[in-house]
């Protein structure tokens, strides 16, 4: 009977938001809205992450579509309805466990923000979780420094997991020192990505209000220095991670309050984790010493187990198995089943059974749901709505290709579309992983000369069928044939005979030098015309004619002006036919 009860009560809950929430179907967040993907592109059962999920959250959102973001609408929201089932050692409840709201995105092209306001909170008035800001791009790479409060640094992530029960590794607490990798703490981090290594240095302190930012007094708060460093779980299946935390809390005289000294804590732990597209393994062992002061118990052993093997069962389905050992406290353990089901991609229930030595099972029900989102619509920050591939909307990537190159278009019809490919390779942000020049990043491989190295229909394949962490970003069949067209063309061609585009600067700033060098037969007459795309409306200006080197007539070279930064597209035009070179100038 109490079963019915409670599933009866996450049911009509689920009802509720379906029914409010059916016109705006296929959701998540701020950051899918922004770039016109699902929220499965990051998320398996949110905010579980994938692969490609991992990168983006570790490189502070950078490798997103500045462009896109920065039209979008850029707040959301987050709701968590739990009920517990009651038993004879568990008391029931249902309560709004989370009700959030969400903000992020790009403040010019060097930062990023984020905040996550808590209204409710486990039933009652919440505080900020998160706000930070972001210096993004450091040392010509995606390294960041991170100022605010964040969640802890940590290899797993735990603060991302879909479980309703909470992992014990990453809330167990001793003494005094609350430092865990669920907390979001202030501070500053320097971070990065470099191929498969992710590292993580960052200077922390207390947990609480906006009145406790970066105060890092001895007397007042702890404070600690974490380090992170992990490799692989981007290109390769597998990753290895290590951590440590180095602290100090305050001890204070139980009856004045006056401060007495520093109380040192350390916490270390070794990560491992496997990751397909069908099963998730992943298990962490934490040790460390603490103390609690306040009963005279010093130097207390802490360790801490887990291991967790997730399975995506199809449609929208996925199983969880969990068993968790927390803190010195032998009895501090669990073990825990969940099962998810995605009504949505932004509506999930959540069905859990967890395991407790001495007492009876615990049965609970969740309802979570995040948005707004419609099915291939993107909501702009001037309250419209617009399609997902709307040609208004596409920019450029945020980084510059320094090469450009377009096939040799045809007057006539051809198959597929060298410059809709160009334009949907940098409204994607491809070069944010695979390199400004797409000769490799610190997640993707080169697609330089790939036409060289796969037949068409497999990069076509790649494109459908990505593996991890390559996003799905739902393109269409003319749609991959244009970017395949397009790719297999960056460093000239299969039969060379693209027209390859450089730019002196490259990126450009006010004005650059563009040479265009011809492998086959040289045109007679070669023009460009930079035009600024700028929401629906264009502004050019004027058509600039190039001239024929005189030691290679192949090349032909000129100056070009650019009246400000931003996304610009560059037609070059020869013998009758147009190519398309997208670009960002001042990037």
């Amino acid at each position: 009977m109490r079963l019915l009860v409670a599933s009866a009560r996450t049911l009509c809950a689920a009802a509720f938001i379906f029914l409010a929430t059916q016109a705006h179907a296929d959701a998540v967040p701020v950051f899918a809205n922004g770039q016109g993907v699902s929220c499965e592109t990051c998320h398996t059962t949110f905010p579980g992450m994938t692969r490609y999920g991992m990168s983006v959250m570790m490189t502070n959102f950078q490798i997103l579509n500045r462009h896109l973001q920065d039209q979008a609408l850029p707040i959301s929201a987050r709701l968590y309805i739990t009920s517990l089932l009651a038993n004879k050692d568990h008391a029931g409840s249902t309560v709004v466990d989370d009700l959030s709201l969400l903000g992020g995105g790009f403040l010019g092209r060097n930062f990023t923000w984020y905040a996550e306001q808590h209204v409710i909170d486990s039933g009652v008035i919440g505080q900020t979780e998160q706000v930070w800001l972001s210096w993004n791009g450091l040392l010509h790479g995606t390294n960041s420094l991170q100022v605010g409060k964040f969640h802890t640094p940590f290899p797993f992530m735990p603060a991302h997991a879909w479980t309703i029960s909470p992992y014990l590794l990453a809330a167990q607490t001793t003494g005094q020192n609350a430092f865990n990798p669920n907390d979001a703490r202030w501070g500053v981090a320097f971070s990065g990505m470099s191929n498969e290594f992710m590292y993580n240095v960052s200077w922390l302190t207390d947990s609480g209000p906006t009145g406790d930012a970066l105060d890092y007094s001895k007397e007042h708060h702890p404070r600690a220095l974490d380090l992170n460093v992990s490799y692989g779980g981007m290109m390769i299946p597998w990753s290895v991670g290590l951590v440590g935390i180095r602290g100090f809390s305050p001890v204070n005289d139980p009856a004045s309050g006056t401060f007495l000294t520093s109380n040192t804590f350390t916490r270390e732990g070794l990560y491992l984790a496997y990751q397909d597209s069908a099963w998730h393994y992943q298990t962490m062992y934490l040790h460390g010493t603490d103390s609690n002061p306040d009963v005279g118990v010093f130097n207390v052993p802490l360790n801490g187990f887990f291991f967790e093997a997730e399975r995506d069962l199809g449609w929208r389905n996925h199983i969880l198995l969990r068993y968790d050992v927390a803190s010195s406290d032998t009895l501090n353990r669990q073990v825990v089943m969940d099962l998810a089901h995605n009504v949505l991609p932004n509506v999930a229930l959540i069905g859990e059974l967890a395991g407790y030595p001495g007492a009876r099972p615990q049965i609970s029900f969740r309802l979570a749901y995040a948005g707004p989102y419609e099915t291939g619509k993107r909501f702009l920050a001037n309250n419209h709505i617009v399609s997902a591939n709307e040609p208004s909307i596409i920019a450029p990537a945020q980084t510059v290709a320094v090469e450009t190159v377009a096939a040799s278009p045809s007057p006539t019809a051809a198959p597929s579309d060298v410059n809709n490919g160009a334009k949907l390779v940098q409204a994607s942000g491809c070069a944010g992983c695979h390199g400004a020049t797409f000769k490799g990043g610190s997640v993707g491989p080169s697609l330089y000369g790939i036409e060289h190295k796969l037949t068409s229909t497999q990069i076509a394949d790649f494109i459908a069928h990505p593996r991890p962490p390559m996003p799905n970003f739902g393109f269409n069949a003319n749609q991959i044939n244009d970017i395949v067209a397009y790719i297999s063309t960056l460093d000239g061609g299969a039969n060379n005979e693209a027209p390859v585009v450089t730019f002196n600067p490259s990126p450009p700033t006010d004005e650059a030098t563009i040479t265009v060098r011809f492998p086959g037969t040289p045109p007679k007459d070669v023009s460009v015309l930079p035009i600024m795309q700028m929401g629906s409306s264009t502004m050019q200006t004027r058509l600039i004619h190039l001239t024929q080197s005189a030691g290679d007539p192949h090349t032909y070279t000129g100056k070009v002006v650019f009246s400000m930064g931003g996304p610009w597209t560059v037609k070059v035009q020869y013998d009758g036919n147009t190519l398309d070179v997208p670009l960002n100038v001042g990037q």
